[in-house]
């Protein structure tokens, strides 16, 4: 998307705040950080609201509202990519939105309970708000877009093999 007004760029910055808050938090706990902590819960949850503004804000401006459009933007860019003119990733994102508001919403309400979650609900969440992101952020992106996903990847990516590497 290349934003041509005011709205647009703010869109489009909703979701990068978003994605830096995401690597902030994730990189904070991959150092130890809880992740009910006050801090860590509420860049988290300002995160998920950044994802928010920017599919509110992405739906307004650059689709003007109209869920048809914004189905039809979504399969031109899958069909560029990938070959195939499907719209479907739409509600992925939406998805995305939603599992993330969830589960801030849960590190603020429940945090004594939240640290006792299953760690398979912690890898479902964060395997799939990372995926997404990476999609959102590297695949389906070009230019310094892209650039500074893969360097926040390979940052999270260094932090994952140093602490494996402590631990070992």
């Amino acid at each position: 998307m290349v934003a041509t007004t005011l709205a647009e760029t703010a869109s489009l910055w909703a979701i990068r705040i978003s994605m830096i808050l995401m690597v902030i938090v994730l990189g904070a706990e991959l150092r130890g950080a809880k992740s009910t902590g006050i801090v860590i819960a509420q860049l988290w949850c300002l995160g998920a609201l950044f994802a928010l503004a920017h599919s509110v804000g992405a739906m307004l401006t650059f689709h003007h509202g109209s869920q048809e459009a914004a189905l039809e933007s979504t399969a031109r860019q899958t069909e560029l990519l990938l070959g195939m003119r499907i719209g479907t990733g739409l509600y992925v994102n939406y998805l995305f939105v939603i599992v993330w508001l969830a589960d801030a919403a849960l590190r603020l309400l429940v945090q004594n309970r939240y640290s006792k979650f299953p760690i398979s609900y912690r890898y479902w969440v964060l395997g799939f708000l990372i995926f997404i992101a990476i999609n959102g952020a590297i695949v389906f992106q070009s230019g310094s877009t892209r650039y500074v996903g893969i360097a926040c990847l390979a940052i999270l990516g260094t932090l994952v093999l140093l602490r494996d590497r402590k631990s070992s």
